[in-house]
């Protein structure tokens, strides 16, 4: 226990505690505690609180990576983590044109669904078209993917 505290410049109750050893690429903090890795923030709160959950996150209130004052981190899911996220404003939008893989533009989209409204058109011939396949443009038509353009 003491080795992790000296690794913590602590400040005031309600501040953040920054984690001041070694970082990842996300600012969260790196530990060993009882002999296996983990981030430092999950080790400051088994420290303070005891076990974590099998399938439970150690989630920051303050959005600090390298925070490790138990008072600011609290325990939550998957999707608990991302409802924070996203109502902090921290979000990004991964949709269409901004995903990594897209293959697709807006635009494209625009033209898609007006070849499809068309009626001369095979979904089959569209996606040869757009070179993408033809579950995608189903997806399209049916909502399920780039429901964002209108």
């Amino acid at each position: 226990m003491k080795r992790f505290w000296e690794k913590v410049d602590k400040r005031g109750e309600d501040d953040c505690w920054e984690w001041v050893a070694s970082k990842n690429i996300y600012g969260y903090g790196h530990f060993s505690l009882d002999g296996k890795y983990c981030g430092a923030h999950r080790a400051s709160w088994k420290l303070a609180n005891g076990i974590i959950p099998v399938g439970m996150l150690v989630c920051h209130h303050c959005d600090n990576p390298g925070c490790v004052n138990p008072s600011h981190l609290f325990l939550g899911t998957d999707s608990d983590n991302s409802r924070d996220r996203e109502k902090k404003g921290r979000g990004r939008d991964t949709r269409g044109e901004n995903h990594g893989y897209n293959k697709l533009t807006n635009i494209d989209i625009i033209a898609i669904r007006h070849w499809l409204n068309d009626g001369r058109w095979t979904q089959r011939k569209i996606a040869r078209a757009f070179e993408v396949t033809p579950s995608t443009i189903c997806y399209i038509k049916s909502g399920h993917i780039w429901s964002h353009v209108k």
